[in-house]
């Protein structure tokens, strides 16, 4: 007797987030859904495109191939969630050293330059709530979503940001530097200034504002408010 379980290319493979569709398999939406870290309305949409395998039966979607899946990224653990989610926040690595800080700025970096980057967040949050924090929370709603140039457009957004106190503007510059895995010396010569007047930014000294507009403008924050010349 022929069963399906002797002929695993005619078995129906119920999909879950970890395994990958490797015969001919038949799901319905909301697994290929939970496949793929989308929303059902996603696969759809996927499915017009021809990029998902499918074909109707009884008037419903039956999912047959997933087609070119990108690996998977491991999740993180509730700590870089933290971490990540408030960097997303203030734009800025803050007081992270160390691993932590290159780590969490290697994510910010890979986030900016992904072509999905509402897929790595799916996988990075995996089944864990969007938040902590307002805008990781936005992100990781709509990447689950699959509103992919929503996430992809706020993440590459300039970011405008008050500066008049030295000490901000210092973490500013210093953080979209790791973020771009820029040295001191490759972000001096993008803007056109010495080595010394961006450590001086980065020290919190004060520099003279056509010099710290070149280096805001190097690393792509638009300032509303500099530093007073007279600052200490």
């Amino acid at each position: 007797m022929v069963t399906a379980a002797s002929h695993p290319a005619r078995r129906t493979i119920r999909m879950n987030l970890a395994t990958v569709c490797r015969y001919t398999c038949v799901m319905n939406v909301s697994d290929a859904a939970r496949a793929l870290g989308v929303s059902p309305r996603r696969v759809r949409a996927l499915v017009a495109a021809g990029r998902v395998g499918a074909h109707k039966t009884s008037g419903r979607w039956e999912v047959t191939e997933l087609r070119n899946r990108p690996a998977r990224s491991r999740p993180l653990s509730a700590r870089s969630r933290q971490m990540l989610a408030q960097t997303l926040h203030t734009r800025t690595l803050g007081d992270l050293a160390g691993q932590d800080r290159a780590r969490t700025a290697a994510r910010i970096g890979e986030l900016r330059t992904s072509p999905d980057p509402g897929r790595l967040l799916v996988d990075w949050w995996a089944g864990a709530p969007p938040g902590p924090g307002v805008l990781a929370a936005n992100l990781v709603e709509h990447a689950r979503a699959g509103n992919r140039d929503y996430v992809g457009e706020t993440l590459r957004r300039r970011p405008v940001e008050y500066l008049r106190r030295p000490e901000v503007l210092a973490d500013v510059v210093a953080s979209e530097r790791t973020f771009r895995r820029m040295t001191v010396t490759q972000l001096a010569q993008a803007a056109g200034v010495t080595a010394a007047d961006v450590r001086h930014v980065e020290r919190a000294h004060v520099v003279s504002p056509p010099t710290t507009r070149r280096i805001l403008r190097a690393v792509r924050v638009e300032p509303t408010a500099l530093p007073d010349l007279a600052a200490p």
